[in-house]
């Protein structure tokens, strides 16, 4: 599965709970997300892009003619687009913010993106997705309806859109669209997007932390390289010796730490690591094998140091998994290969 056609389980648990909240089964969502119930428990756990395809396919097919994209945006929690949401929370400003969720969401939705587009006094946030997605409609729906809802919150309530716009016809009545995004809505457009006035743009953003915001747009820098990772990059395995060789000596070697350095959650590194058949286990031994091999053959570097340099909180740790690696102690070894 290619990394860019994935997405946060957070994304499908949400819809899968706000459906059941509506009667769907949850057992028929979970086979149409084609994910079980354990895959979802993660909210940084990584899943499918077509799962989120395959539930709304399921809603539209039980709960025809409901306003499901604009429910589902009045319920939605924010903390479901995850890093994404949050980094535009910490954002100085909107014009921030807005550039920040442009730049990532399609961490959140691999189709997703959104322009940033300024026309005078006013300013077009305009959504685009892909032909299935634009067909269904609902889900267009709920991305405009919940963005125009999550801007209201990181203002404190003090931003509403002058207009929404949408190029599919129109669905339902037209108050509840008003009620939903806070503004009049056009249908046939030319485009889908929000329309607010440019100042808007340069007001804070309620509570922001800047170095807060700094911190999360580095990670969620380091996130989007991991998914966009170039055919014919270093298999995972090599990458994950990579990171654990350069960090082994700050002792910064957990699992945890090395998933989130690639981009992935912790279970999802398990799980691929274990479809090449292999562990994070067997990663970080190689390394210290590799590295102990180097390092006893230098005189400069005593044994203790070696262990330490490894990441070995007792030297007798060292010691055998040195005899595991090569039948002979440390010690042996260097007596051996080092004149």
């Amino acid at each position: 599965m290619p990394d860019d056609e994935l997405v946060f389980a957070s994304m499908p648990a949400a819809l899968i709970t706000f459906a059941c909240s509506r009667g769907v089964s949850q057992d028929d969502l979970l086979r149409a997300a084609g994910v079980s119930l354990e895959a979802l428990a993660a909210p940084d756990e990584l899943v499918p892009y077509g799962s989120l395809l395959g539930l709304w396919e399921l809603l539209l097919q039980r709960l025809p003619g409901e306003p499901l994209g604009l429910m589902y945006a009045r319920w939605i929690p924010v903390s479901v687009v995850g890093i994404v949401g949050l980094a535009v929370r910490h954002s100085e400003t909107l014009r921030q913010g807005v550039a920040v969720y442009a730049r990532f969401c399609r961490l959140m939705d691999p189709h997703l993106r959104l322009a940033v587009e300024e026309r005078g006094d006013v300013v077009h946030l305009a959504l685009e997705h892909e032909p299935r997605v634009v067909a269904m409609a609902e889900p267009i729906e709920m991305m405009i309806a919940a963005l125009a809802r999550f801007i209201a919150l990181y203002l404190d309530g003090g931003a509403r859109p002058t207009e929404a716009r949408f190029r599919h016809l129109r669905r339902h009545p037209p108050a509840l669209y008003e009620e939903a995004i806070g503004a009049p809505v056009r249908f046939e457009a030319a485009s889908t997007c929000l329309v607010y006035d440019a100042r808007l743009l340069d007001a804070p953003v309620v509570g922001a932390d800047p170095s807060v915001h700094d911190y999360l747009v580095r990670h969620a820098e380091r996130l989007l390289a991991a998914r966009a990772a170039p055919a014919g990059a270093a298999p995972l395995d090599a990458r994950v010796r990579a990171r654990i060789d350069e960090r082994i000596a700050r002792g910064e070697v957990d699992q945890e730490q090395i998933a989130r350095a690639l981009g992935m959650s912790t279970r999802s590194l398990q799980r691929a690591l274990k479809e090449l058949g292999t562990s994070f286990t067997a990663q970080l031994d190689e390394v210290r094998r590799t590295r102990a091999l180097e390092l006893v053959r230098r005189r400069d570097v005593t044994l203790q140091e070696i262990a330490f340099l490894l990441g070995y909180g007792e030297p007798r740790h060292f010691y055998r998994s040195f005899r595991r690696w090569t039948g002979s102690t440390p010690g042996e070894y260097r007596r051996v290969h080092v004149r």
